[in-house]
């Protein structure tokens, strides 16, 4: 009670300041004007002096039983109590009909008019005929029962409600003894009087202390209690326990209301941050049910948060549509969009993570995250297949795994499309790797001249002859060969010939060097050959026909052109079952097996292509396919 003037403490307790004057003269304070200020120290003497005047009992200073220590008041330093500075004057307990006339559990009804006959002449008529109605009539007094501390002794109720008043963690820490019920009331009076700036973790406990007794408050047992105590009291006891578990519902109601008046009075981040603490606490981060009351809360709290998850929820929506649309542009523009989406959804997920916490554990689904989830996680997959953006794809499922992990559908979805993306980036390493590898083994440059020295050289940046540079990928034949040269018998050398070509022109190049023949042709091998052998394997597959000189080559065999002497060109097609292939002379040869006229014979060192032919036949005849694109796999 903090100090003020006699008309304002007149004001606050119903009475008179004439009246308040006098009262204060009996209790031995002397005043002589209403405009003069009374003492915190002063208004506890009135109003132990009242309770002295009224029967109730006194403060346990005045006990010479040895009592609990919530009942020593007096030496309390109410700087460090948390009590707000705006908290009603009278608690919960004191604003119930019990608190209003002084009255205990055990009173009967005699003393009940007589106490309210004496309240009569310091608080408002109409309050002290309620309470009296109240606790007189049984079906209406089971209400004030539930609301005040059934099974308490008069004197022990008594400290608890000055305590409330003095030292609010002391109400938590000794009320530990107590029934279920009673704690519930207890906790639920300090709520109303704590101060806001407590921290977020403070809160969370008093919450919860709240929630768990709730929990376990026993109908049976309260049926049990409120008789004994009506039976000393000589009020008719209650005949039904569907009448207390009614009640018991509406006290919950109350409990909840409680709960939610405390937080409304916080800034809103500190309320978001006090419920997601109480319901990663009551839930054990999302393993098990909260309490009852907790669930409630949490609902509460969904309705109430509703109107910004749909404002967040409709920004997420435009940038996801934005960056859709803007994804052609690359990841300079897309990366931009993207951080302006986690910041929404990371605003979301603040709001939301108490509503999909809670609604997890009772086993349903938050539809709006578990919709929001999809959508953002379907913008993920369209930047990687149709603009192949891996990386953003996998920020996307990172962030996506972090916000939505109290979604178990998503989640299992989530785990699904990270393993995918790992494996992707995996192949993408190895590919890396085997790329770097590739460049490694095709890379060669060799000098070819006696005076003047030409360069040629080979990279995964083109071959490149006489400083003309043809890209690997516009190479469409390659060949090579050698001749060897002697004169009257005796071996004079070896020229070696080396061509590409393009769609345009063919490049030829000689040398007498074996090791550059070799050296090269094995490189031009790797580099393009092996393209050129995979690209008309799987045309053949796709039914395309090669020319080949005369001849015709197709996935199931060969056409071949035999000239008759005097007569006109016949066609004979051959499966390849009935082929045979053999080198001679610097040819490849393929003839039909039965019908020796009719027969390919390509120059290694003329014809586009030969080399890549008989690799492809000569690899057919070992695996034994009717099929030469079976060659693929």
């Amino acid at each position: 009670m903090a100090q003020m003037s006699i008309a304002d403490f007149a004001r606050e307790l119903k009475v008179q300041p004439a009246v308040l004057l006098e009262q204060l003269e009996a209790a031995g304070v002397h005043k002589r004007d209403a405009e003069d200020s009374i003492s915190e120290r002063e208004q506890s003497t009135l109003l132990d002096y009242l309770r002295r005047a009224h029967g109730a009992s006194p403060p346990a200073r005045e006990q010479a039983k040895p009592t609990p220590k919530i009942l020593i008041a007096g030496s309390v330093n109410k700087k460090t109590l948390n009590l707000r500075a705006d908290a009603p004057k009278l608690s919960a307990l004191h604003r119930t009909a019990f608190g209003i006339l002084g009255a205990t559990t055990r009173d009967n009804r005699r003393r009940i008019l007589e106490l309210a006959e004496e309240k009569h002449f310091s608080l408002d008529t109409e309050i002290c005929a309620k309470a009296r109605s109240d606790l007189t009539n049984p079906r209406n007094r089971l209400a004030a029962e539930l609301a005040w501390l059934p099974g308490l002794s008069p004197k022990r109720a008594n400290a608890y409600c000055v305590l409330l008043n003095q030292d609010l963690d002391s109400v938590m820490r000794l009320a530990g003894d107590e029934g279920p019920l009673v704690q519930a009331n207890l906790v639920a009076a300090a709520l109303e009087l704590l101060e806001p700036e407590l921290s977020a973790d403070a809160w969370a406990i008093w919450i919860l202390a709240l929630a768990l007794e709730v929990d376990k408050i026993d109908p049976v047992d309260v049926f049990k209690t409120i008789n004994e105590e009506r039976a000393v009291a000589g009020i008719p006891e209650i005949q039904s326990l569907d009448v207390v578990e009614e009640e018991l519902s509406a006290r919950r109601r109350y409990y909840k209301d409680t709960i939610k008046g405390a937080m409304d009075r916080f800034p809103t981040v500190k309320m978001i941050q006090v419920t997601k603490d109480v319901v990663e606490v009551a839930t054990s981060s999302g393993t098990k049910p909260a309490p009852v009351l907790i669930d409630e809360l949490i609902d509460s709290f969904e309705v109430g948060a509703r109107p910004f998850l749909e404002r967040e929820e409709d920004n997420a929506k435009q940038l996801i549509k934005a960056t859709y649309d803007s994804a052609a542009g690359g990841d300079r523009v897309v990366r931009p969009l993207l951080d302006k989406l986690e910041r929404v959804v990371r605003n979301w997920d603040t709001v939301a993570k108490p509503i999909k916490i809670n609604m997890n554990v009772r086993g349903l689904e938050h539809k709006a995250s578990k919709a929001l989830a999809y959508a953002i996680r379907d913008l993920g997959i369209d930047l990687y297949k149709n603009h192949g953006m891996l990386e953003q794809t996998q920020r996307i499922t990172n962030l996506l795994q972090e916000v939505f992990a109290e979604l178990p559908a998503v989640v299992d979805r989530l785990d699904e499309d990270s393993k995918a993306i790992e494996s992707i980036f995996e192949q993408r390493e190895q590919s890396k790797h085997q790329t770097a590898e590739w460049a490694k083994e095709i890379t060669y440059e060799a000098q070819i001249g006696l005076v003047f020295k030409d360069t040629l050289r080979i990279s995964p940046n083109g071959v490149e002859w006489k400083g003309v540079r043809l890209p690997l990928d516009s190479i469409t034949g390659v060949g090579w060969g050698a001749t060897r040269n002697s004169v009257n018998g005796i071996p004079t050398g070896t020229n070696y010939s080396i061509f590409y070509c393009d769609q345009n022109k063919v490049t030829w190049i000689q040398t007498n060097r074996e090791q550059i023949f070799s050296s090269f042709t094995n490189k031009l091998w790797k580099a393009v050959g092996v393209r050129l052998l995979t690209e008309m394997l799987e045309g053949l597959r796709a039914g395309k026909r090669y020319q080949f000189g005369d001849a015709i080559l197709d996935d199931r065999g060969m056409e071949f052109t035999k000239t008759h002497f005097l007569g006109a060109d016949e066609k004979v097609r051959a499966t390849w079952s009935q082929l045979q292939v053999w080198s001679a002379d610097g040819k490849f040869f393929i003839e039909v097996k039965d019908n020796k006229k009719a027969f390919l014979a390509l120059p290694y060192q003329a014809s586009n292509n030969a080399h890549i032919l008989e690799a492809a036949v000569r690899m057919k005849f070992k695996n034994g396919n009717e099929l030469l694109s079976s060659l693929l796999g």
